[in-house]
């Protein structure tokens, strides 16, 4: 076998480059990768993505998030509530709003309420353990148009298993394993080049973005350690660590300067977005809102915090190669089996410390990001799980694998008067006495629909383009209404 065929052969192997230790660590090996592209001059400071497409970023809350506790029907259907989310949940229900208890959910339209620790820092909400990154979370983002909420949504390849069904939500379904990461395929059906900046701000790559066609992610586990994987700040000199660094680069960047093959583009394209993230990552970065990165109030030692505000970091610099998208996965604990908590901040706070860490950070990411005008109704967060809990409590005060769930969309422009969002609660209700998969909620929205929504409304997809290339085999209509249209 010639050196050809076998990269031929590697066609579809995600790998660590040769140039992994320069912190690029999702590079996708492809023989068909054309010499890369750019842009023909640099974006001015702070530009959005070409095109006049939104940022998009991915918010893939891994572990399956109790949605019924996080969007809480309380006036759904008389039946709904006591007949089946009080009884079935008997010390794992969230008190309505209209009830007398301190802590309790908080009304978004008469029959949906909000966790409050999904509404810390909003008017008249009781708040225990005061975080200055309080400041209406969730809450504050719908009352401004910036959020909408779908119910009753997920995954039809809904299987039970974390494994299968988050591989399936990745790759836009399960008949397509073998074509990548939906986020990869969008940016292949609207035409960027191989090496459009897609990051993952985290140490995992996101299966997302994978792609068997030549497409590029880079993995950015963090600001302060991006270069050498060896983890040499803690214990190395500015100037030693300088000179390593310029040595590995002396020693690996000749190999890429030969030619004109697939290798040599790669390696290329590679040092070229190390250099430009470097000079970014260079320079401190003083975030303008306060983001819940240490203490008490973190479940996953402050990664999702870190993560929002190196995406935040990214968009808002002067790259050649702007930010298209950015795929996150949040951890800390969401698969609740046991000891899932309710609202108590003084006894079992975990579900408070998982929601105050995922609604204050997003919430914190958009204040950051709307500091900068030319950035306001120009990206959009999709947020989602694999699957929902089941609707009964277990006998270890927590809750089980289910199926349907709440997903969010965050806007941008609705504090503004340009929204690029229309706010509110969407989704057909199936309501609480018809069970889905393993007795969760049923499924009457496919996650894909919402996605398809904000793609043709805000990124020029159109809906040829949806059914054959980022969710091949979807039939894909129309939307719901949630992105406003270019």
């Amino acid at each position: 076998m010639n050196r050809r065929e076998f990269l031929k052969g590697c066609a579809s192997f995600a790998a660590v480059a040769a140039v992994r230790g320069f912190g690029l660590t999702s590079l996708v090996f492809d023989s068909q990768l054309p010499r890369p592209a750019r842009a023909l001059s640099p974006q001015s400071p702070n530009q959005p993505p070409p095109n006049n497409r939104d940022l998009l970023v991915l918010v893939f809350v891994r572990g399956g998030i109790d949605g019924l506790n996080l969007v809480v029907p309380f006036n759904t259907s008389d039946k709904d509530r006591r007949q089946y989310y009080n009884v079935l949940r008997p010390t794992l229900n969230i008190p309505p709003p209209n009830s007398s208890h301190t802590r309790k959910a908080i009304d978004l339209d008469g029959r949906f309420g909000l966790h409050p620790d999904a509404a810390r820092g909003a008017p008249g909400v009781n708040v225990p353990n005061g975080h200055a990154s309080d400041t209406g979370g969730l809450y504050e983002l719908y009352r401004r148009g910036d959020l909408a909420i779908v119910d009753a949504t997920g995954s039809f390849d809904v299987t039970g298993s974390h494994f299968d069904t988050e591989l399936y939500v990745d790759m836009g379904g399960k008949s397509n394993l073998g074509s990548g990461g939906w986020l990869s395929r969008y940016l292949d059906a609207i035409g960027e080049p191989n090496d459009a900046l897609a990051v993952a701000p985290q140490w995992n790559p996101a299966p997302s973005l994978f792609s068997p066609f030549g497409r590029s992610s880079l993995v950015v586990p963090d600001s302060d350690e991006f270069g050498p994987q060896w983890r040499t700040q803690a214990w190395m000199n500015d100037a030693t660590r300088a000179a390593l660094v310029q040595a590995q680069r002396n020693l690996l960047q000749p190999m890429y300067q030969r030619g004109n093959t697939f290798i040599e583009a790669v390696g290329q394209s590679a040092f070229q977005a190390y250099d430009e993230l470097a000079n970014v990552f260079a320079t401190s970065y003083a975030p303008s809102a306060n983001y819940v990165t240490s203490g008490s109030h973190v479940p996953d030692y402050g990664h999702f915090a870190r993560s929002l505000q190196i995406v935040a970091q990214i968009a808002k610099a002067s790259l050649s190669n702007p930010l298209r998208v950015a795929a996150i996965d949040v951890g800390g604990g969401y698969d609740t089996h046991d000891n899932q908590g309710t609202l108590d901040w003084n006894g079992n706070n975990r579900y408070p410390r998982l929601i105050t860490n995922l609604s204050n950070n997003l919430k914190a990411f958009c204040d950051d990001m709307n500091a900068d005008p030319q950035w306001r109704g120009r990206y959009v967060i999709i947020v989602l799980s694999e699957f929902g809990r089941v609707l009964y409590q277990n006998d270890s005060a927590g809750t089980d694998h289910g199926s349907g769930n709440v997903m969010l969309v965050i806007g941008s422009g609705g504090g503004y008067g340009t929204p690029n969002i229309n706010a509110g609660i969407y989704g057909d209700w199936p309501g609480l006495s018809h069970l889905g998969f393993n007795d969760g909620l049923q499924i009457t929205t496919d996650y894909r629909r919402v996605i398809a929504d904000v793609l043709t409304a805000r990124m020029g997809v159109s809906t040829a383009q949806i059914n054959n290339v980022v969710f091949p085999g979807f039939n894909f209509s129309t939307g719901l209404g949630i992105a406003v249209p270019k």
